[in-house]
């Protein structure tokens, strides 16, 4: 069966730095979007090794199906060059379950992570790497 797509995400690119907003929840059909969507940036962001930051809002939980996709989709970035990921957390609900889901995603990946409250906080800890 075929969901429509639940979720909502921006992605850009700031010099070595890959910059995702997103605001969830999230299912498998958004995920499948997020890793077409960034393959324009990983492209670019390829040639050398960068970091990215991620800013979640409200209530963004993973279904199994997301969670998986986004796992491969990390395994796919560090293979690319991604060193880190900074998560900050906007006015979210759900927050210790967020940051289960996240560090099994990029623990299994095998890349470095940080939980953080503002994009200040974010950049300072990926400076330090």
């Amino acid at each position: 069966m075929v969901f429509m797509e639940h979720g909502l995400f921006e992605v850009k690119i700031e010099g070595k730095l890959l910059l995702v907003d997103a605001t969830g929840p999230f299912n498998e059909e958004l995920l499948i979007q997020y890793e077409k969507a960034l393959e324009t940036c990983i492209h670019t962001l390829e040639i050398s090794e960068w970091n990215q930051v991620i800013i979640l809002h409200q209530l963004s939980l993973f279904t199994p199906e997301a969670e998986q996709v986004l796992t491969n989709t990390v395994i796919n970035r560090r293979s690319r060059g991604l060193i880190a990921c900074a998560i900050v957390l906007i006015n979210v609900e759900g927050e210790s379950l967020i940051k289960t889901q996240m560090s099994r995603c990029y623990d299994r990946a095998r890349v470095k992570h940080n939980f953080t409250t503002s994009i200040h906080e974010a950049n300072k800890w990926l400076a330090t790497l």
